[in-house]
C-alpha cells in the first residue's frame, strides 16, 4: 500500500527547501577563517543560551545516559580575557541534541519539523518532558578545566551541528556560546550509524544563521582529534570575569 505523506510533514519539507535556499545566499567562510583563533584581549563570542536551555543540569562528567553515537570527549578550559589566567570554580554547563537531532526536554518538537518562528525569535521553547540526556555541568578545576564524556551531536532544522555551553559563577552568567565542528568532520560522522539513517545535513557552517550573526563566532571552534574509541574536542573559552 502506498504511504500518504501527512500535510504537516509535506509543509515542513517545503519550508526546509525554502529555508536552505535562503540560507544558501549566506557565505560565512571568511568570517569562520578569521574566527578560529583569538588574541588574548578578545572574548569568545557570546551567543546566549538559545531556545533549548533548561536550568539545573545534573552535575556529572558523563552526560550520555545511554544515548548512542560517535563518542566525544569534550575538554573545555575557561580563562580570563587579557591575562589568560585560569578561571577556577566556575560552573560550565553543556547541552546538545542526540544523534537523531532531538533535545532532552523538547522531544515532541522533532528534528525535521520547521520551528515556530515566534518562539525561535524569542529564543525560548517551552519544555515538553523532564528528560536530561546530553545535559550536564561540571566545576572548573584550579587550572580552569572541565571534561564531558558525550557523543557528537546530530542535526536538526535549521541548524548546523553544535554544542551549547554556558559558564557562570554563582548567579552571574559569564558566557553563553556554541561550539562548532568542521563541516567535513560532521559529514564523516553523518555517514556512520546511527546518524546515517537521517542522511547528511542540508545545514552547514558556511550558511548557518547563528554563525553569521556572531560573525564567525570567534573562539567557538574546538580542535578535533581522533582517539582510540572516538574523538576528542579541546577548546579554550576566553571570558570577562
Amino acid at each position: 500500500m502506498e504511504t500518504v505523506e501527512r500535510p504537516q510533514t509535506m509543509r515542513d519539507r517545503v519550508r526546509r527547501r525554502v529555508l536552505t535556499t535562503v540560507l544558501g545566499r549566506f557565505d560565512n567562510r571568511e568570517n569562520i577563517r578569521r574566527a578560529t583563533t583569538l588574541d588574548a584581549h578578545q572574548a569568545t563570542a557570546n551567543q546566549g543560551n538559545g531556545p533549548y536551555h533548561v536550568p539545573g543540569s545534573p552535575l556529572r562528567r558523563d552526560i550520555r545516559e545511554g544515548r548512542v553515537g560517535a563518542p566525544l570527549l569534550l575538554r573545555i578550559r575557561a580563562v580570563e580575557v587579557g591575562t589568560l589566567a585560569a578561571v577556577a570554580g566556575a560552573a560550565v554547563e553543556v547541552w546538545h541534541c542526540d544523534a537523531e537531532g532531538i533535545y532532552s526536554g523538547y522531544q515532541r518538537y522533532g528534528a525535521d519539523r520547521f520551528p515556530a518562528l515566534v518562539s525561535l525569535s524569542l529564543r525560548r521553547f517551552r519544555p515538553t518532558d523532564t528528560a536530561t540526556f546530553l545535559r550536564g555541568q561540571q566545576v572548573t578545576d584550579p587550572d580552569g578545566y572541565v571534561e564531558f564524556q558525550t557523543i557528537v551531536p546530530g542535526w536538526y532544522t535549521p541548524r548546523t551541528v553544535h554544542i551549547h555551553v554556558r559558564i557562570s559563577i554563582g548567579e552571574t552568567a559569564l558566557l553563553g556560546t556554541e561550539l562548532y565542528f568542521p563541516d567535513d568532520f560532521a559529514t564523516h560522522v553523518q555517514s556512520l550509524p546511527p546518524y546515517a539513517k537521517r542522511g547528511r545535513s542540508p545545514f552547514v557552517n558556511a550558511h548557518d544563521i547563528e554563525i553569521r550573526m556572531a560573525k564567525g563566532s570567534p573562539g567557538s571552534w574546538p580542535t578535533i582529534r581522533p582517539t582510540a574509541d572516538g574523538h576528542r574536542a579541546d577548546v579554550t573559552l576566553q571570558i570577562r570575569h
